[in-house]
């Protein structure tokens, strides 16, 4: 198991009995709500809990990861290393059956850099599952709040993670490797991961955090270091339009579960931080 598809395939949806996860964090005259974001889904997902849409409405921003509409003078570095290059003949032999599964080019894929192969791959397989990007929730709250001409703020730009992204060890093979390793095993992780977040089970997700293959490098770059960065900036308000106020704040599930999350951070920082969401138990077990 491990926790290179959690970022694009955490999905959930509001249930009878209970809910997504989300806390509010307070500190003084600053308030922030805190909702685990999924970068796909479907519309099963909506409503999200009535709490998130009427503290949004009324709220003096939206803070995401990154503001995913600021794409000008985005540059991505020419590509050193294909996909074949930092593969083994088996490896590369089971890349090409997926993309040949999933109706993707195999030459394609064998020449793309590792980390843009590894990402088609999880996109087209949460596809065939029956989700998209454009219902996350991140890009769902989005919406909602330029409609209601609610500032969109970002953590961190754009840039940033494409940077990150390209910038991976051996253009990204450690990323590419797991996904070819783990295709088998992704469909029983989306399904239970679907059930947890429908539940709001946290100790489902803090389970699933801990099976992981992730080297302590990707860990550290991927989550440890910008949950750190984010925390700084949460704390010091002075970036924000009324440096003080509500705020809806929406990022990566994995940001908020497991070992040195935003959440615990933030408590480290003097805020007063309370789930509000309803949780059950999810029926389900990770293979793994």
């Amino acid at each position: 198991m491990h926790k290179y598809l959690c970022a694009l395939i955490l999905i959930f949806s509001t249930h009878a009995l209970s809910e997504p996860l989300y806390w509010s964090a307070e500190r003084g005259k600053l308030k922030y709500l805190i909702v685990g974001s999924v970068h796909v889904g479907d519309d099963s997902m909506y409503p999200l809990p009535e709490k998130i849409s009427r503290t949004l409405a009324k709220s003096n921003g939206l803070i995401l990861e990154a503001d995913i509409r600021k794409t000008e003078g985005l540059q991505y570095p020419a590509a050193t290393l294909a996909s074949h290059n930092i593969l083994n003949k088996q490896q590369q032999k089971d890349l090409a059956g997926i993309a040949n599964l999933l109706e993707l080019n195999p030459s394609e894929m064998l020449n793309a850099p590792p980390w843009a192969a590894a990402l088609t791959i999880q996109m087209r397989q949460i596809q065939y599952l029956g989700y998209q990007a454009d219902n996350g929730v991140d890009v769902h709250l989005m919406n909602k709040a330029i409609l209601r001409n609610v500032p969109v703020l970002g953590l961190e730009p754009l840039q940033f993670q494409i940077d990150l992204l390209t910038g991976q060890k051996e253009g990204g093979k450690e990323l590419l490797t797991s996904t070819i390793e783990q295709f088998d095993h992704n469909e029983n992780a989306i399904h239970c991961l679907i059930d947890s977040w429908k539940a709001g089970d946290l100790q489902k997700l803090n389970q699933f955090a801990k099976l992981t293959e992730m080297s302590p490098e990707f860990e550290q770059a991927f989550l440890t270091d910008r949950n750190l960065n984010w925390v700084e900036k949460l704390a010091d308000p002075s970036w924000l339009p009324n440096k003080k106020g509500q705020y809806v704040m929406v990022v990566g599930t994995l940001h908020l579960i497991g070992e040195g999350n935003v959440v615990s951070l933030l408590k480290e920082k003097g805020f007063r931080v309370k789930q509000l969401s309803t949780s059950e138990q999810a029926k389900c077990e990770f293979k793994y």
